[in-house]
């Protein structure tokens, strides 16, 4: 939003500068509306009204309720439109004696008098329904007043009559659609009910739910016999295993050889070389293992075990025949279940047609019954609770005096714009080349203010991921929340520009400041780092404005330790640097801070702990150390710092950097104050590498007037 200082002197000077401007508005505005109420008044009218209390019965409601009932006439509104219609106003107009009574529309062609009459007495019917009550006032405006007495009560009788007369045929044809759609959904149902038992006899569907249940039964059954066998197989793989390496090492005494999932003729065999076994060791307590009686009791012992494994391997292929056959079965029982549950689908649609006809035709009994009790009842839904009165006095008397001085007021408002107005074409400072002849250096960058408007409209329809971060941070880094947008766009701008200029100077350290504050210097800075990281440079933002920081808000992390910190000795440089991980650790989160890419080449050092004297650390030697370090660390190195002409940081950082962006708000701070600026820091040799113009609105200035090309883009 731009600001304006308020000078009432400068105000005086304008207004007496342009006092012909405004005096001859005052004079002549005074004097048209003095003129218009004398001599173009208009003549007296007189208003009569008539009150008519419309009290409108329950009708009969449900699906039909539009063709049974009174339609749309039924609403206040709508009895409001019906009173002031053409047709009610011709009858009007016939009971009053100003046209012929029956008129036809071809009577009404050939005499268009007649037309032009009903037109003129409807435009002086006016109905107005009182506020929060049924009742509807009619007001009749004319230059007689008992005509407009008379008119009042006509229209309030024929609107009466006419009410009664519609209902009536409509209460007709609501019976006959009502007789008419019972006899036809009376026939569907009988259709639907043979067909619901047609479909039960020919698929015997008496017990659908035991079928089901025992086909669930099976199914079960089959799943857990399948499971079993699954898990003997396994078993007897790994007894399998076991076997082959006692076959290669026929040692112990065999006990891992048992499976509980063994048959009988495996166990048989086990016993048998459980038994060699034993004789073995008996062997071995007399003889040594090459002994001939041992080896024979060894090789024994091989070819039992060799047997076991024949065994059990011809087990577990077994087991593998009765997994595919108990397969086949469930996909059998699996084909039956969905079949029943096709024809139970079916049987369930044919039950639910069969209650909906049901219900429709015990509806619509119910409806004709009140149809017909409505129709003898004849409720008197339309009263007239107030006729019309013979009006004394007109509605418009002539105001002469006020007019006149409502014409002075206004023509002296419009004078007072008008000064000011062409005053403010032969002051403006905004355009581009205006801005380079005040500050003697070149605009590198315009950010838009209509930006700011197509952000809020993102985040209200939801088209950008800003959930878990407010919406201060949204605004403040443009460049990663809405990278799309028109704001976003001129900041790539700006940081080809910037980086053109880098390369011409050899530019890496970066400080970017205003004349004043409240310019946007912090968020052009923060949406510059994060551009140029965006972009794959390795970029350092630090918070350099010790007075009033905002980096460390902007990006949601905490303020401290920061650059007070490194200054003070607190903390190495490196301690103090913030990443990606304490945003996603921050309020942003990790879900913004993913958002879009490049927050990962981005490093951040806040202003840190507040300082009671700033300008002693922005003057202290570690801050040269500091700069020197980091320029040799990173890719560039943008500095938020404090405004020019609040303070004095910039006589002592504008020459330790390498360059200097000079922040102005278009219209924020007057033509003197920004050649002051730029006279600062040409007064220190800081080197200005631009100008960035923030909030460009259209139409501002002659060379932005419209700023639809960024907007097609």
């Amino acid at each position: 939003m731009e600001q304006y200082d308020v000078n009432l002197r400068e105000y005086w000077r304008i207004f007496r500068k342009r006092k012909v401007t405004v005096l001859l508005a005052t004079a002549l505005l005074g004097l048209a509306s003095a003129g218009f109420a004398v001599f173009l008044g208009p003549a007296p009218l007189y208003e009569s009204i008539c009150s008519v209390q419309f009290s409108r019965e329950q009708p009969v409601e449900g699906v039909y309720e539009q063709t049974v009932s009174w339609g749309a006439e039924t609403s206040l509104q709508a009895q409001i439109s019906l009173m002031t219609s053409y047709q009610v106003i011709q009858e009007v107009a016939e009971r009053l004696g100003l046209v012929p009574a029956g008129l036809t529309e071809a009577d009404l062609q050939k005499h268009p008098g007649h037309a032009q009459v009903i037109d003129a007495l409807r435009k002086r019917v006016m109905v107005r329904r009182e506020p929060g009550t049924n009742i509807i006032n009619i007001s009749a405006t004319d230059a007689s007043p008992s005509m407009a007495q008379r008119t009042a009560d006509t229209v309030a009788q024929t609107y009466q009559d006419f009410y009664l007369r519609d209902q009536g045929q409509r209460q007709q044809r609501a019976l006959a659609y009502l007789s008419g759609e019972l006899e036809r959904t009376r026939a569907e149902l009988r259709s639907a009910e043979d067909d619901f038992n047609s479909f039960t006899r020919a698929h015997q569907l008496v017990s659908i739910d035991l079928q089901g249940e025992a086909l669930l039964t099976r199914m079960r059954e089959l799943q857990n016999a399948t499971q079993e066998a699954q898990t003997a197989s396994a078993e007897l793989g790994e007894l399998l295993v076991r076997l082959e390496r006692f076959v290669d090492s026929p040692t112990g005494y065999g006990g891992d050889l048992y499976s509980p999932y063994a048959n009988s003729e495996y166990e048989a065999v086990r016993a048998r070389l459980v038994e060699e076994l034993l004789r073995r060791d008996s062997l071995l307590e007399d003889y040594t293992p090459s002994h001939p009686s041992v080896v024979a009791v060894n090789r024994h012992i091989v070819e039992t075990a060799r047997k076991m494994a024949v065994v059990a391997q011809a087990q577990r292929a077994s087991l593998g025949n009765q997994i595919l056959r108990q397969e086949d079965a469930r996909a059998g029982v699996e084909a039956k279940i969905n079949a029943l549950m096709e024809r139970r689908l079916t049987y369930e649609r044919h039950k639910r047609r069969v209650e909906s006809y049901n219900a429709k035709v015990a509806m619509l009994e119910e409806k004709n019954r009140e149809a017909a009790l409505r129709q003898a009842e004849k409720p008197d839904e339309v009263r007239i609770v107030k006729p019309a009165f013979l009006p004394s006095s007109p509605v418009n008397p002539p105001k002469v005096e006020a007019i006149a001085a409502i014409g002075v007021f206004v023509g002296l408002i419009l004078g007072m714009i008008a000064a000011l107005v062409r005053e403010a074409f032969d002051t403006s400072v905004g355009a581009t080349g205006e801005v380079e002849e005040t500050v003697g250096a070149k605009v590198v960058g315009v950010i838009p203010d209509e930006g700011i408007r197509e952000i809020r409209e993102l985040l209200r329809e939801g088209r950008v991921r800003a959930e878990g971060s407010p919406l201060r941070q949204t605004m403040h880094l443009v460049s990663h929340f809405v990278p799309k947008s028109m704001v976003a766009e001129s900041f790539r701008a700006l940081r080809i520009n910037v980086q053109f200029l880098g390369k011409e100077r050899g530019i890496k350290t970066l400080a970017v400041t205003s004349a004043t504050p409240q310019e946007g210097k912090t968020v052009v800075s923060a949406n510059l780092a994060v551009s140029m990281a965006q972009a794959g440079k390795r970029v350092l933002l630090v918070g350099a404005d010790l007075r009033k920081p905002m980096v460390s808000e902007a990006f949601g992390v905490e303020a401290s330790p920061g650059l007070t910190d490194i200054l003070l000795g607190n903390y190495f440089w490196r301690d103090a640097i913030k990443t990606i991980t304490d945003l996603m650790l921050g309020e942003m989160g990790v879900d913004d801070v993913m958002a879009n890419p490049g927050l990962d080449n981005l490093h951040l050092i806040t202003a840190g702990t507040p300082y009671a004297n700033p300008s002693e650390l922005i003057e202290s030697k570690l801050l040269g150390e500091f700069l020197a370090e980091v320029r040799r660390e990173y890719d560039v190195v943008v500095l938020d710092t404090a405004p020019i002409l609040s303070t004095a940081d910039l006589s002592v950082l504008g020459t330790l950097v390498d360059g200097v962006l000079l922040v102005y708000r278009v219209g924020g701070v007057s033509r003197e104050l920004l050649r002051r600026a730029a006279g600062e820091l040409v007064r220190v040799h800081s080197n200005l590498l631009g100008v960035v113009l923030n909030g460009m609105k259209a139409g501002a200035t002659p060379d932005f007037e419209d700023f639809k090309a960024f907007k097609y883009y």
